[in-house]
């Protein structure tokens, strides 16, 4: 400890929170630093807030600066050479002005390679401690771990006073990193070393860090006999460094080992003591504790043996008693002749999870007084192993421990997967010398990690939310006030001034419609939500539940409309959400449909078509779902399909209805485009006398009166629907022929046919010689539609090298994102191209075909066609372009905005300029597309 006049330089560790001034400081990964007023008794009140584009690690907060740390910080520099970006994933520590909560500033930084995996603070110093991997951005070749002193006295000039590397090359470090224990004179560094051969060992490196001003000195190098895989197995006190560990990697027969060193100062030091511990059986060490003059040690292998050891001869360590129990114990907190201990126990049926109270006054004879189980059939703590203590929290003046944790229960077919109910909060526990009481729970929305009592209130905070509750019935807390950090999801729709959110969570299986103000949609607190709770339930006595995460999510002036598939996916929930409240949104009606939810979503890929359109299309308040199924005439023949229009007129809320309108049968169908109240799809069919081609016909059903569509008589036409225009009746589609050319080999035939290529060689011994390519080539063809016949005003091939998986109809724009297959360049080595393609000739009459190729294209994924641009989504960094096709002589790219995370599975939907964008955990976000 530090004495009276090296207060100043008193060593301080970071958190995920701090509270100070009835100020909450908290991090998350979804909605990075948070500042809640909490002064106000049962009043949270978000002050401000600080996104940043890595994944916090924890925090310091010192006069008005928080000294914020992240990992997996990307940077995305761009390449003015190859016009590209590239991502530089490293770890950041932004020091952030919070003076002003309202107006969090970043005023210093500094970055460092590789990932931060610890840290302290002592005086105006911060040690930090990173993991380089041999391949991580400006990392060195070889993997280490590195101590890096930061001068911080100055926040908006940090600055590294020195650097001190350990090499982890040449041996294997398992995915563990190395752990740190640390005084105000020195750093001990250590962590999981493997050889591959023999029982292996750990090295503790010795890092002299008392000058005040940061300069790093190596010390000795330690040998241990075991591993050390936790900071817990490694103290220093009076004088002497104590370390507890075993030899081997897993499992090993080998026994763990206490060792003591005399410490004259950081490279002087010798060893003192030693003695194996004796097991019962052989088994793994799970935990180590040091107190004063004592350490404890846990073992598990079935049973858990808990081993006391007298360390008051530091010369002469001697293990004194045993205690089997079942289950073993993660972390421990000596309180004197008391010891408290965190563990698992996933065969007792009371929770796979415990806290448990020991007597350790004497040592020779430890005993459990009490031992409580919660958190389901599965569960798990807060923290890893040298950060669980700052989660694990014991009120000595109230005599109460809270434990954050996650669980699941059973399902009642015994499941523990997919189906199982999770949990999530602060376990409550109260305790005596001699008894432990098991209370109630106070809830966390995802998942829970810390836990205090500020006032008389309990404050329980997770990655989404800070709660507050009464806990004068500890038995049943109760929730005073909520804020929430972030906010689940998974789609949202703009409906006048409203913007509607549909906030499911696979993890939990819970799902909840928020309604947000347009002019604020990405705000975490909504206006009003719905518990959808009953829409997602199964039938009874089973697991099994419908997913609403992957619902879709329509609206229409007051109402908003969910269609999801139902638990056992032949049927397809519908509920109508009235939102003329926008605080009190409730469930106007519901009903089951009788298809299958598979119809949902698009099926893209139908060999060398085109996809284009979508399964369901909106109208108002009518929605088409377009639904298919196999047909077989008899055994052995081939596959027809029929095909549906389901339409679902929903203009009176209250009363949902539904009608069902055959569609030709055919072999296949194409997506479904509206143009006005005009249903679009095409479908095709064999010719009867040559079953390998086949004849497109447009369907066209007109939707203006729900109760009553009008199907128009099918129009024979050349290739599948792209694009249509009612009022000047045109029709762009693309057209199929089949190839079939000798080539002189396999790489001849990948390079002349972009798509659905197949090459069979002369000689099946000899698949690199000549032999036959099968193909298909395309062609987009503009026609003019009558009632019954269709008239062909213009054409132009597509490039036999030019694949198209899929296309995006806007407003006499269709766009698509092309790929060919590898050519080879002149250096021996293969080139991809992948320009978009733009087509429009609806309004003029002929086709205009305008391409655009840049190395940015080649790497983003579409999302939507709006008007005349395509919106699309990027990986490095995670953000939204569009592709601007106003003029198809000059097509512009441009980036609009970055996100905090990925758009590829999550839905984007467009309400004027605005992209909202839905990014599951990280919330919604607005990307402005207006120039």
């Amino acid at each position: 400890m530090a004495s009276d006049g090296d207060a100043a330089r008193a060593i301080a560790e970071a958190d995920v929170i701090q509270v100070e001034d009835g100020k909450l400081y908290a991090l998350s990964q979804y909605s990075g630093l948070s500042v809640v007023d909490i002064s106000r008794r049962d009043r949270l009140t978000l002050l401000g807030r600080y996104r940043a584009s890595g994944s916090p690690f924890e925090m310091y907060l010192r006069d008005g600066v928080a000294y914020a740390m992240f990992s997996s910080w990307a940077e995305h520099p761009f390449d003015e050479a190859t016009g590209s970006y590239s991502s530089a994933p490293m770890s950041r520590i932004e020091a952030l002005d919070v003076s002003d909560p309202a107006d969090i500033r970043p005023i210093g930084s500094f970055d460092l390679p590789g990932a931060i995996s610890d840290s302290r603070i002592v005086g105006d110093v911060l040690y930090a401690v990173s993991f380089e991997n041999g391949a991580c951005w400006r990392c060195a070749s070889a993997p280490n771990t590195t101590i890096t002193s930061l001068a911080v006295g100055d926040p908006a000039h940090i600055r590294v006073v020195d650097r001190l590397s350990f090499s982890d090359d040449g041996f294997k470090t398992h995915g563990f990193r190395r752990s740190v224990s640390a005084t105000e004179d020195r750093m001990v560094v250590a962590g999981v070393a493997w050889d591959g051969a023999g029982e292996g060992h750990s090295t503790l490196e010795i890092v002299d860090i008392s000058d005040p001003g940061g300069h790093l000195v190596k010390g000795a190098s330690v040998e241990a006999v075991g591993q050390i895989q936790s900071r817990w197995q490694m103290d220093e006190h009076d004088g002497v460094l104590r370390v507890i560990s075993q030899p081997g990697i897993w499992r090993s027969g080998a026994m763990p080992a206490v060792q003591t060193f005399s410490i004259a100062s950081s490279d002087e030091i010798t060893p003192l003591g030693y003695t194996e511990l004796t097991l019962p059986r052989p088994e793994a060490l799970r935990s180590v504790r040091f107190d004063g003059d004592r350490a404890y040690a846990i073992t598990a292998e079935q049973t858990d043996p808990l081993f006391t050891i007298d360390l008051s001869d530091p010369a002469k360590p001697a293990q004194m008693g045993e205690l089997e129990m079942p289950g073993w114990v993660y972390h421990m907190e000596p309180r004197g002749d008391r010891l408290f201990a965190l563990g698992y126990d996933d065969a007792a049926v009371e929770g796979a999870l415990h806290v448990s109270l020991f007597d350790v006054s004497d040592l020779t004879a430890p005993a459990m007084l009490e031992r409580v189980h919660f958190g389901g059939d599965r569960g798990s703590f807060a923290e890893d192993q040298d950060r669980i203590q700052k989660a694990f929290t014991l009120l000595d003046d109230l005599g109460t421990l809270l434990v954050p944790y996650s669980g699941r229960k059973r399902a009642p077919d015994g499941d523990l997967g997919g189906c199982g109910a999770r949990e999530s909060g602060i376990q409550l526990v109260d305790f005596s010398r001699g008894a432990l009481t098991k209370r109630g729970v106070a809830p966390a929305r995802g998942h829970a990690r810390r836990a205090f009592v500020h006032g008389d209130r309990l404050f329980a905070v997770s990655e989404e939310k800070v709660g507050t509750f009464d806990i004068d019935d500890r038995d049943a807390p109760v929730e005073t006030a909520g804020l929430t950090l972030a906010t689940t999801v998974s789609n949202a729709v703009a409906t006048g001034d409203l913007v509607v959110r549909l906030s499911a969570d696979r993890r939990s299986r819970s799902a909840t419609l928020e309604v947000a103000s347009a002019a604020d949609p990405g705000r975490a607190e909504p206006l009003g939500e719905l518990d959808l709770a009953e829409l997602s339930s199964g039938s009874a006595g089973d697991c099994h539940e419908a997913d609403l995460s992957e619902a879709r999510l329509f609206a229409h002036g007051q109402a908003a409309y969910l269609l999801w598939p139902s638990y056992d996916r032949w049927k397809t929930g519908l509920a109508v959400i009235d939102l003329s409240v926008p605080s009190a949104p409730r469930i106007a009606s519901r009903r089951e449909l009788p298809f299958g939810g598979g119809a949902l979503y698009p099926y893209r890929y139908h060999g060398p078509l085109v996809a284009a359109g979508d399964t369901v299309v909106q109208a108002g308040s009518t929605l088409m779902i377009r639904t298919t199924q196999e047909h077989r005439e008899g055994s052995g023949a081939l596959p027809s399909h029929r095909g549906w229009l389901e339409i679902l007129d929903l203009s009176d809320p209250t009363s949902p209805a539904h009608r069902s309108v055959a569609l030709p049968e055919g072999e296949g169908y194409a997506g479904l485009l509206l143009d006005g109240t005009t249903v679009l799809t095409s479908h095709w069919a064999p010719l009867p006398d040559d079953p390998a081609r086949a004849r497109f016909y447009l369907d066209r059903i007109d939707v203006e009166d729900p109760s009553s569509p009008v199907v128009r008589p099918p129009v024979s036409v050349p290739g599948s629907l792209l694009a249509f225009d009612s009022a000047s009746r045109r029709l762009l589609t693309v057209d199929y022929e089949a190839l079939e050319f000798e080539v002189t080999d396999r790489e001849a035939c990948y390079g002349a046919v972009a798509h659905h290529e197949q090459f069979a060689p002369k000689d099946r011994e000899d698949r690199d010689g000549p032999g036959t390519c099968r193909g298909t080539r395309r062609a987009f063809k503009l026609l003019e539609v009558g009632d019954d016949v269709a008239r062909l005003l213009d054409e132009r091939a597509i490039d036999d090298g030019t694949a198209i998986a899929q296309a995006f109809v806007g407003e006499d724009r269709v766009f698509m994102l092309t790929y060919g297959n590898r050519t080879v360049s002149a250096d021996g080595g293969y080139e991809f191209k992948y320009p978009a393609l733009v087509v429009s000739g609806l309004a003029e009459g002929r086709i205009g075909v305008a391409a655009y190729e840049s190395e940015e294209i080649g790497h983003v994924v579409p999302l939507l066609a709006d008007g005349t641009r395509l919106v699309v989504a990027s990986a490095q960094p995670p953000a939204i372009s569009v592709l601007d096709a106003t003029d198809l002589d000059d097509l512009t790219f441009e980036r609009k905005g970055e996100l905090s995370s990925y758009t590829y599975q999550d839905p984007v939907t467009v309400s004027g300029d605005s992209a909202l964008c839905s990014l599951g955990q990280y919330g919604l976000e607005v990307v402005d597309l207006g120039d």
